[in-house]
This record gives C-alpha cells, sequence and structure tokens, in this order.
C-alpha cells in the first residue's frame, strides 16, 4: 500500500512485510460485490502490498494484476498469492497498457498518490466504461472499546519514539479522488463487520499501524508487549481466547468516461 507521493515514508511498510502479510485485515466480501463491474475479466490492485485485497479478487476475476512498489512487499505477494501478477509500479505510473483493465482498485492506499498525476494514469489503463474504485478498511472507533484501545496503544508509541507527546486519534479523513471529465460522479458504500481475533492477532494487526512502523524494532517489541498485556487485563484475552474487533468499510466507486481522453 505504498505509492510515489509518500517517499521513503510509505515504503516503510516493507520492514514489516510477513507481520503485515499475516495481520491486516481481509475485504469484506459485500465491498468486492459492490466495487467490482459485472463480468470483470482484468483487475488492478494498485498499490497492493502484501495481498489482503489480492487474494479476494483472484478468487472472482480471471486475470489480477497487483502493482505494487516496495519489493519486499511484491515478494511476499507473489509468495503467497501466486495466480495474480505482480508488477512494480505506482499509481502515478504503471506498466500497462492503455484500456487494458476493466477495473482499478486501492485499498487503503488514495492518500499516498498524486490526485493530479494518478488520477489520468488510472483512466489511462481503465477501458471506456471501466470501474475505479477506493476503499478503507479500519478498526471501527466509533466502538467506546476499540477507541479507547486505540488510545492507549497511541499513547504507548509515543512514549517509546520518545515523543512523549500522544499522536491525536486518526480522523480518517482522506481526500476522496478527484473525478473530473474523466470520471462520472462517485457513488459511496459504507459498511461494518467484525474479524475474530486472538490477543496475538489483535497485537499483530495493531503492529500494522503506519504510527508503528515508524517505531524501532525494539520499540515495535516493547509497545506488542504492553498491548498484550492490555488484551488480556481488559479484554479478557489470553491463549485461544478470540473476541469480534469492530471494523468499519468505506467504499467509493466511479465510471470510466468513455469519450474524455486522459
Amino acid at each position: 500500500m505504498t505509492m510515489a507521493r509518500s517517499g521513503t515514508r510509505g515504503l516503510s511498510f516493507g520492514e514489516i512485510a510477513d507481520r503485515y502479510d499475516r495481520f491486516r485485515p481481509s475485504v469484506p466480501s459485500a465491498a468486492l460485490d459492490w466495487l467490482l463491474p459485472d463480468g470483470c475479466e482484468t483487475v488492478v490492485d494498485l498499490a497492493a502490498g502484501t495481498g489482503a485485497l489480492t487474494r479476494g479478487l483472484a478468487d472472482r476475476v480471471r486475470h489480477v494484476i497487483a502493482v505494487e512498489p516496495d519489493p519486499r512487499m511484491r515478494e511476499t505477494l507473489a509468495r503467497t498469492c501466486p495466480h495474480a501478477l505482480s508488477l512494480p509500479g505506482t499509481g502515478e505510473q504503471m506498466p500497462l497498457a492503455d484500456s487494458q483493465a476493466d477495473a482499478v482498485l486501492i485499498s487503503m492506499a488514495w492518500h499516498w498518490m498524486d490526485p493530479d498525476r494518478a488520477i489520468p494514469e488510472i483512466a489511462r489503463v481503465l477501458r471506456g466504461g471501466g470501474t475505479f474504485g477506493v476503499l478503507w478498511n479500519h478498526r471501527d472507533l466509533s466502538v467506546p472499546w476499540v477507541a479507547e484501545l486505540d488510545r492507549f496503544t497511541r499513547a504507548l508509541r509515543a512514549r517509546e519514539s520518545g515523543r512523549g507527546v500522544t499522536a491525536p486519534a486518526p480522523t480518517r479523513d482522506v481526500m476522496d479522488p478527484p473525478t473530473g471529465s474523466l470520471f462520472s460522479p462517485l457513488e459511496e458504500l459504507r459498511l461494518t463487520w467484525s474479524m475474530t481475533v486472538t490477543v496475538e492477532e489483535i497485537v499483530g494487526h495493531l503492529g500494522t499501524d503506519v504510527s508503528a512502523v515508524a517505531l524501532s524494532a525494539e520499540a515495535r517489541h516493547a509497545v506488542d508487549e504492553q498491548v498484550a498485556r492490555y488484551a488480556r487485563d481488559e479484554l479478557g484475552l489470553s491463549g485461544d481466547r478470540t473476541v469480534e474487533l469492530p471494523m468499519a468499510c468505506r467504499c467509493l466507486r466511479t465510471t470510466r468516461n468513455p469519450d474524455s481522453a486522459p
């Protein structure tokens, strides 16, 4: 999920590629049902990361192309999702032919991209009438215990980083993709769902947040231990006991105008 606009910060996710692959949430089926156009034969998973979205697409679409700039993420994706074609590239420059795809989807990565360059490039790769979709798939911070877990974890990271000031809660306010003359007006779908997680899985999942990736390996380990203690003491998790972690998924889709040139 890393793209050119982010620079080295975006590419830092490759440092935890194995954790990212194991603990990042999958995309709910209802979101894919809504995002994929009827008769989709070729779909591009742009900023594919280690393939959380790619795997869901591979179960539905004949030709799946995963575009990801970080070689460490791409290596993991190729190993765990061999049926997809994995290519280096960014939202601003994809190694694909004009009008090659029926759909281009982006999960959790639009904010890394430069809209002025990415929108024309996405339009170039899509056939006329093709679908461009983006989605954000987060812990549901409207649920009080989830919000409290988030605050606790952010405070730990701030302390371990040496800043001493807790980062503000994520607002999830990412600018929506501009459509202009190239695309139809955006449509929106919001979903809630849940992941069944053990203490190990909730610690691993929290450890894929961008503020966790920014920590040193030693600091990440210290935070992991304290989050595990919190999960045992406050959430009653231990061993194989599980809890339903509430999630919220926001999806946007638009259609490539066939008469507009990028």
